[in-house]
């Protein structure tokens, strides 16, 4: 193998681990890969391998070497930082370079512009940040289930806490409905600006299937230009000729187009991997709940586990209503009360349909009314 042909072999083995890791991180904590290889790899690489590798640099490079390199990881991912939203942009143009370069998407255009704009509008959005100004109107959008949100403060802004909010470290302020915040939005995504993403996500999903087949047929097309498809032969470094393999000739394509092939095993890469989290924010969101509500309810299963949730009856209430109530407090605790066996038994208080759900992210109500703006 010829030294490009390594440097190709690695930088599309430093994507595919890329893809892997990226995969892993965002759809590790989810409930359908719980107990699976995925939720363990999560806890691997968010936990064991930074405290594995905190406790090396510590015995290796002492203590005012790490604190140094701590700072640097929580100005890079602790909060607002613009340098991986610039990353994606440029690593954006970069293929769209390439990819002009190769082929002419025309059919593509318009999804292109609205992938583009829905990006922009995703970044620049308000994504529901709590102020002073708008809180009370928060708190009155959601009510406090008593079990996944209870009615307090919120201990570093100082104010009420709306029921599904939650607040970003990154970005300092509370998020109305915040699924997550996003490094390469540099932005929070919730509910002021969780259509936006979707839009993003979806029209970007298309466009990574689209080029990943059309860059194949490109593929194919220039085998067949280069005369390759049909039983080629090649001479070895002997002189011996040796027939071509559909395998081969295609990888002899590849290696002879170093841009096209990084460029289409990224797009094979990225086709599932935003295909399927576009599929899971979806189905969560006309689920009624978000990413960030995903590791409540996983709260919420162990706590059921250990036979602490009831549906308990008030004196003053129609209807029962779910909580965890605490082995020590069980005695005292007189209220006429079952115990809930199954997570499917625990209804879902901020699920309204699944119609309904998508439209209160498609058409977010405004925090502060036109009354209190006037």
């Amino acid at each position: 193998m010829t030294l490009w042909s390594v440097t190709v072999a690695c930088v599309l083995a430093t994507l595919l681990v890329f893809g892997l890791w990226v995969f892993v991180l965002i759809l590790g904590p989810n409930r359908m890969f719980r107990g699976t290889v995925v939720e363990r790899a999560y806890y691997v690489v968010t936990e064991t391998l930074p405290e594995a590798l905190e406790r090396w640099a510590r015995g290796s490079v002492g203590d005012a070497v790490t604190v140094h390199a701590e700072r640097v990881w929580n100005a890079l991912f602790g909060r607002r930082n613009p340098l991986f939203q610039i990353l994606a942009i440029v690593l954006y143009w970069v293929g769209l370079g390439v990819f002009f370069a190769q082929v002419a998407p025309i059919p593509i255009s318009v999804t292109l512009a609205a992938n583009i704009g829905s990006y922009i509008a995703a970044c620049a959005a308000d994504p529901g940040v709590i102020t002073a100004a708008n809180v009370d109107a928060a708190c009155r959008q959601f009510a406090y289930d008593r079990l996944l949100y209870f009615e307090r403060d919120c201990r570093t802004c100082q104010r009420r806490k709306p029921a599904r909010s939650k607040h970003c470290s990154a970005c300092g302020h509370c998020v109305q409905m915040m699924d997550h915040h996003c490094i390469w939005l540099n932005n929070c995504v919730g509910l002021g600006n969780a259509r936006w993403f979707l839009a993003f996500l979806a029209t970007f999903s298309i466009v990574c299937v689209y080029g990943a087949w059309l860059l194949g047929t490109v593929v194919l097309e220039l085998r067949h230009v280069r005369g390759l498809a049909s039983g080629a032969v090649i001479w070895d470094e002997l002189g011996q000729p040796v027939e071509l393999s559909f395998k081969s000739s295609i990888l002899y394509v590849l290696d002879d187009s170093p841009l096209l092939a990084v460029l289409l095993v990224l797009l094979l890469i990225l086709a599932p991997a935003i295909g399927v989290f576009t599929a899971y924010q979806l189905r969560i969101t006309m689920l009624g709940y978000t990413s960030n509500e995903e590791s409540k309810w996983l709260n919420v299963a162990d706590a059921i586990r250990d036979g602490v949730v009831f549906a308990v009856r008030e004196s003053d209430a129609a209807h029962e209503i779910i909580q965890v109530i605490e082995k020590e407090d069980q005695d005292a605790d007189r209220r006429p009360r079952r115990p809930i066996a199954h997570l499917r038994d625990v209804p879902n208080a901020y699920h309204r349909g699944a119609w309904d759900n998508l439209k209160l992210v498609l058409y977010p109500p405004p925090l502060v009314s036109k009354a209190h703006l006037s």
